[in-house]
C-alpha cells in the first residue's frame, strides 16, 4: 500500500505531465525510495538502504540508523517529509522508540534523530506489530496490536496549542504605536499523547490508510486463523483525539467476499474513493470501494477477475495517472499485475503475469520520483529483500531480473519516500 497522500509536491525538473493532469497529481515529485529494516546480522539493528538519488540506482549499503536492537517496526513521514520510524526494542522491559531523520549533513550524508522513548501501556510486554501514518493535520499518529489480548492502542503527536500574546504595532496613518493581543501557535507542553486503547479486541494484523480528506482508516483482520473477519474503524473529522471520533470496529466481510486470506491492502483511486483489496472467496482477490469520497459506508463486494492458480497475496499503489495497480502472489511464486483502465466504469486490464518471485514473504509496493512503480518482495527462507520496477511510468512491462537489496537478515522492513533526498551533483 502506498503512504502517499494527494498533497502539492515539488515535480522534478522536466518531469513528465499527462494533458489535463492538475500539478496535484501524485506523482513526479523529488523523492528517493528508501528501505528501513531490522537486520539479524546488525544485532537487530534498524537499517537503512536508499536511492542515491531520486529514480536512481540503489546504494547497495545497509547502515543502521542507532546502536538499539529492535523487534517490530514501523514506518512513515514526518509533516515536513522526513523519513520516520516507530519500533518496539529487544529488551526487557521493552519499549517503543520514534526514530526521524536529522538535517544532512555537510555533504549529503544521512543522518538521524536520538530516540524518543514513548513507552508502552501499562501491564503490556510488547506489540506484534506497529502502523504509522500521517492525520489530516500532518501529524503521526502510531498504532500498536497486543498480541495477547488483540487490542489495539492508539498514540499520537499533539497539536500546537493556542496562546495569547500582545504585540505593539503602528495603525495605519498614525505615529504611534497601540498594543494588541492576538492569538498565535505554539509548541504543545507535552509532545506526544499518552496511548489510548481503541475499544475491541480479537485484531491480529492491520493497515492504516488516508482518505480523500486525509483522515485516518484502519482496515484491520481478525486474530481468527480459519475464518479471518475483517474490520474497518474511520476517523469521523479531521482532528481526532480520543476515541469518541472512530466510528468503531466494523466487521466488512460477507459470504461474497469469503474471509481474509491475506493482510488488506487499501489505496486512493482517482475519484477520491478509498478502495480494499484483500485475497478472499477461492483465493481470489475482491475489492469494496467507499460508496462516496470521504465516507465511512462500503460498497458491496466485487471479484476483480481471475487468475488461473490460489492467490496468497496482494498489494496496491496508484501509478503515474493515479489509477490503481495491483500485483498479486499465487501458491506457485507466479506474479500477476492488474491495471485500472476506467474508475468509473470500474474496468480492469486484466491480469498480465509478469514473473516468478524469488519466495514468499513481506511485500510493498510504491512509487519512484517520475511515477514508475517498483514492487518488493520479502523472502522468508532467507530473510532477503529484492525488488522490479516497471520499465517506465504506466508501463506493462517490468524489469525481467530482480535488483537485490539484501542477500539475508533482513525479516521486517518498511519501504518509504524520502521527500529530502540528498542533492545531485
Amino acid at each position: 500500500m502506498s503512504d502517499a497522500v494527494r498533497t502539492e509536491i515539488e515535480l522534478v525538473e522536466g518531469a513528465f505531465l499527462p494533458s489535463g493532469e492538475p500539478v496535484l497529481t501524485p506523482f513526479a515529485e523529488l523523492s528517493r525510495l528508501m528501505l528501513l529494516g531490522i537486520d539479524l546480522n546488525q544485532d537487530n539493528h534498524i537499517v537503512w538502504t536508499a536511492q542515491n538519488f531520486p529514480n536512481g540506482p540503489w546504494s547497495g549499503t545497509l547502515s543502521a540508523v542507532n546502536d538499539t536492537a529492535y523487534l517490530v517496526l514501523g514506518t512513515g513521514l514526518t509533516m515536513d517529509g522526513r523519513v520516520a520510524m516507530a519500533a518496539v526494542t529487544d529488551a526487557s522491559p521493552a519499549t517503543v522508540h520514534y526514530i526521524d531523520e536529522a538535517p544532512q549533513a555537510a555533504g549529503g550524508a544521512q543522518r538521524w534523530n536520538a530516540p524518543v522513548d514513548l513507552g508502552l501501556p501499562e501491564g503490556l510486554e510488547g506489540f506484534v506489530q506497529i502502523a504509522m501514518q500521517r492525520d489530516a493535520d500532518g501529524r503521526i499518529e502510531i498504532f500498536g496490536v497486543d498480541g495477547a489480548t488483540g487490542s489495539v492502542w492508539w498514540k499520537y503527536q499533539n497539536p500546537d496549542k493556542i496562546v495569547d500574546t500582545t504585540e505593539e504595532v503602528i495603525p495605519p496613518g498614525s505615529r504611534e504605536p497601540i498594543t494588541v493581543h492576538v492569538k498565535v501557535s505554539a509548541p504543545p507542553d507535552t509532545p506526544w499523547s499518552d496511548w489510548i486503547q481503541l475499544p475491541g479486541s480479537g485484531l491480529a494484523r492491520l493497515t492504516v490508510a488516508n482518505d480523500i480528506n486525509s483522515r485516518l482508516t484502519i482496515v484491520a483482520t481478525g486474530d481468527n486463523p480459519d475464518a479471518t473477519e475483517v474490520y474497518v474503524n474511520a476517523q469521523t473529522q479531521d482532528r481526532v483525539l480520543d476515541t469518541s471520533g472512530w466510528t468503531g470496529w466494523t466487521r466488512i466481510d460477507n459470504s461474497d467476499s469469503g474471509t481474509a486470506g491475506s493482510v488488506p491492502t487499501a489505496v486512493l483511486d482517482p475519484e477520491g474513493f478509498l478502495n480494499i483489496f484483500m485475497v478472499g472467496i477461492d483465493s481470489q482477490i475482491v475489492q469494496t470501494r467507499q460508496t462516496d469520497p470521504g465516507k465511512t459506508s462500503w460498497s458491496g463486494w466485487h471479484q476483480v477477475s481471475r487468475i488461473n492458480a490460489a492467490v496468497v497475496n496482494v498489494v496496491s499503489a496508484f501509478d503515474n495517472s493515479g489509477n490503481i495497480v495491483l500485483m498479486a502472489l499465487d501458491e506457485n511464486l507466479g506474479l500477476h499485475a492488474n491495471y485500472q483502465t476506467d474508475v468509473q466504469r470500474q474496468t480492469w486490464s486484466g491480469w498480465q503475469n509478469v514473473g516468478t518471485a524469488p519466495d514468499f514473504g513481506l511485500v510493498a509496493m510504491d512509487y519512484n520520483a517520475d511515477g514508475a512503480l517498483s514492487y518488493f518482495q520479502g523472502e522468508t527462507k532467507t530473510n532477503g529483500v529484492k525488488f522490479i520496477s516497471q520499465m517506465a511510468p504506466g508501463s506493462t512491462h517490468w524489469s525481467a531480473g530482480w535488483t537485490t537489496l539484501a542477500d539475508n537478515g533482513i525479516f521486517t522492513y518498511g519501504i518509504v519516500r524520502d521527500l529530502t533526498p540528498p542533492e545531485q551533483e
